[in-house]
């Protein structure tokens, strides 16, 4: 019975720390994610901004005329 027991508590003590280990993992994801969603929003914004330049109409003068 002690035997049982004593596989039990060791059987209790590597899922906790498996569980900790995966916490841990899914934070550093969330972190990723987070970083890399900022840097595509900042990419879509360049996108975008390549997409429509504020160019001269074609019978405008440049404003140095």
């Amino acid at each position: 019975m002690e035997e049982r027991i004593i596989q039990l508590e060791t059987l209790a003590a590597m899922q906790d720390k498996t569980i900790e280990s995966l916490n841990e993992e899914i934070y550093r994801q969330q972190q990723d994610i987070a970083r890399l969603t900022k840097r595509l929003e900042r990419m879509e914004e360049k996108i975008l901004q390549l997409q429509h330049p504020n160019e001269i109409a074609g019978n405008e003068r440049p404003p140095h005329y």
